[in-house]
């Protein structure tokens, strides 16, 4: 590593001899993909630059739990410096996007060459004041040196002391209740909240300064101003009375007694919600892309936000639904299958709400007009989750729903999804197949696209070649090439197809099979050895080679090519932990073909599952595998009844007979399994 440091812009004033000695102890550390390199408020005993790969820099949002990411790191940057020279601790995550590999330097020999060459203190000053004032002013932050600034001594004391020095904050200007606020960090969104507790409606305008400015200003400057004139009390003290100062201060005073409450994740349990009814009523109407900027800003409605969507993934929820009514916002969670309202907001949090989802999902918050879709990754627990955004316009704004994608339910295997053996090692038959097609079928929500990617996970090996279309792509799956479908610039899934029989493939997955087009690429590649994962929207699985008829496909080649068809729903899952046996009735018995008498089972509610007596969801299945009498049967054409009356004397479990073996399991319940499952009597 002759010249690393040298283009380091933190050592580029060293002298070439001491870069030398230093590089010729720093240490090489591989990092793996996802493996946590610094973890945020761990110790900060090292440094490290970037030879290669890519890292991402994380920070942990401490209302809601998710981890956002700030910005990527490629070769030749440097992270970990700050918490190096003060020895604090770590003030964000940092993660390998790719293998990376850094050079290492460690506490001893840091301080070693600080002792050596104190110029580097002064070059690291000025590197990172540099550094911060290129932040701010990307995010349209000022900088400032407080020492060059003459501050009014009203304005200094607005604020009680033990606010300015728990977040490190100088109110620095106050006219037409806009106040100007110094601040150290100006993403501090709890320092925002505690500001407007004591100046109760105040306009908030934050600038930036440094930490050894701040330090220095509060030693100096502000603690002159915190003295009493001779027969007063302390400027700025809690319980005294200081002459000009902003409307709400002696609330503040009484604030800074009693300290701060507590927020809590839970919107309905947080004072987010009346903090904002303490403002003016009436909707700020925007007309720039900057008042949408300002409003989505506001301190109360990023925590809104961010609220929402750590909530959703703690309750285990699959959408968010953010509805504007003409009173309110409304914002539900689709949990286990069903809609259920969280929360119905003040009408007035519209603007800001909508703005900030779309911010975070890097679309154009000025559209208003037309439909947009876009992505937030965040991190929580360690887990990155997706959340997949679509804004509609509405009669009363615009409507947002955000598909919660978890990425660690890929590694989920067919097991955790099949409980009955018979049912899974006949799936685990037709994916080891060699060629051929196997179709999923199912509406939408059932479960398609977990069943597909848990079965490509399965036999994902390094000997395989797997490449997905789909549209959008939900996962991410390592080892696969993974391609999303564009229809605007004609890259179709049969374009895709076909373009995947060039790369020598072995395993294909068609997201949708939606036209005659890709039904017949499709089983062409399935034709000429290559086995294909797609899936259909039909009721059943023998209805399958009917939709395929109506597409256009011969019947003959839907029969040569067919390997098998998974049918299934999704039925929300009984709670463990409360449920309770009974005697079904002798209608029920008869009718899911039980013997009479039998014990079924229903969830008495408890505080496991909220109350509801379920919890979770689980799979109905109906596995059809292919035989010659099935085969000949589907290639002359034959009706979908006579098909699955054929393939249930051969054998096969349909799903009415599927969940009969999940009730008498104590899986499910009755009345669950007939809300997802039409059966014919």
């Amino acid at each position: 590593m002759p010249t690393l440091l040298s283009h380091v812009p933190l050592f580029t004033g060293l002298p070439p001899d001491a870069c030398e000695r230093l590089e010729a102890q720093m240490v090489r550390k591989d990092y793996a993909p996802q493996s946590v390199i610094v973890r945020e408020g761990g110790a900060g005993d090292a440094a490290f630059v970037i030879l290669n790969g890519l890292v991402a820099v994380r920070r942990r949002d401490k209302d809601s739990g998710l981890e956002f990411t700030l910005t990527e790191l490629s070769p030749g940057e440097m992270f970990g410096e700050m918490a190096l020279l003060t020895g604090k601790p770590r003030t964000a995550t940092v993660i390998a996007l790719e293998p990376t590999t850094c050079a290492v330097l460690e506490r001893n020999s840091f301080e070693q060459v600080l002792g050596e060459h104190p110029m580097l203190a002064m070059l690291l000053t000025a590197v990172m004041a540099e550094r911060l004032e290129k932040a701010n002013q990307r995010a349209g932050v000022d900088f400032i040196n407080l020492s060059k600034m003459k501050i009014d001594v009203r304005v200094l004391t607005l604020l009680p002391t033990t606010l300015v020095n728990q977040h490190h904050v100088i109110p620095v200007s106050f006219c037409n209740n806009r106040l100007t606020l110094a601040m150290t960090n100006p993403n501090n969104v709890v320092a925002f909240d505690d500001v407007r507790r004591v100046i109760k409606g105040v306009m908030i305008e934050p600038v930036a300064v440094s930490d050894e400015d701040f330090r220095r200003f509060v030693n100096t400057t502000y603690a002159e101003a915190l003295k009493p004139a001779p027969g007063s009390a302390p400027a700025g003290a809690s319980g005294s009375s200081t002459s000009g100062t902003a409307r709400g201060a002696p609330a503040a005073r009484a604030a800074a007694k009693t300290g701060a409450p507590t927020v809590s994740v839970d919107l309905l349990q947080s004072d987010m919600i009346r903090e904002l009814q303490l403002a003016d009523e009436q909707q700020i109407k925007a007309e720039t892309k900057q008042d949408l900027m300002n409003a989505s800003e506001d301190a109360p409605i990023i925590r809104i936000a961010n609220s929402i969507l750590g909530l959703a993934i703690k309750q285990g929820a699959s959408d968010i639904h953010i509805e504007p009514m003409e009173e309110d916002v409304t914002v539900r969670f689709r949990i286990d299958g069903v809609l259920q309202v969280l929360q119905k907001l003040p009408k007035k949090v519209q603007l800001g709400l909508v703005s900030r989802v779309k911010i975070l999902a890097k679309l154009d918050i000025s559209e208003k007009r037309l439909p947009q879709d876009g992505r937030i990754s965040v991190t929580m627990e360690g887990k990155p989750i997706d959340f997949r955004v679509s804004t509609v316009p509405g009669k009363w704004g615009e409507k947002i729903c955000m598909r919660i994608l978890d990425k660690t339910n890929t590694s989920l295997g067919l097991d955790k999804l099949i409980s009955h053996r018979p049912t899974l090692e006949l799936v685990r038959e037709m994916i080891d197949q060699p060629y051929g097609i196997i179709y999923v079928t199912g509406p939408t929500g059932s479960g398609k696209t977990t069943t597909l990617y848990s079965a490509l996970a399965e036999i994902n090996d390094a000997g395989v070649n797997i490449s997905t279309a789909e549209d959008p792509i939900e996962y991410d799956l390592p080892g696969v090439t993974q391609i999303q479908a564009n229809g605007d610039i004609g890259l179709t899934f049969a374009t895709i197809l076909r373009a995947f029989l060039r790369q020598d493939p072995d395993v294909m997955l068609v997201g949708e099979t939606r036209d005659k087009e890709t039904a017949h690429t499709a089983v062409e590649a399935a034709l000429t050895g290559h086995l294909v994962f797609t899936t259909l929207h039909t009721n059943s699985a023998a209805a399958a080679f009917t939709r395929l008829n109506e597409m256009g496909i011969e019947p003959f080649l839907v029969s040569s090519s067919t390997v098998g068809v998974i049918a299934q729903r999704l039925a929300r899952r009984l709670c463990q932990n409360c449920k309770e046996e009974y005697e079904a009735e002798p209608a029920t018995c008869a009718f899911f073909g039980l013997a009479p008498g039998t014990k079924l089972f229903k969830g008495a509610g408890c505080n496991e599952c909220g109350n509801r007596g379920v919890r979770g969801r689980i799979g109905i299945y109906e596995v059809m595998r292919m035989n010659s009498a099935l085969r000949q049967m589907v290639g002359t054409g034959r009706r979908s009844e006579e098909i699955a009356e054929t393939a249930i004397a051969g054998g096969m479990i349909d799903l009415k007979q599927y969940s009969a073996i999940l009730l008498t399991e104590g899986l499910t319940t009755v009345e669950e399994v007939t809300s997802v499952v039409a059966i014919e009597t």
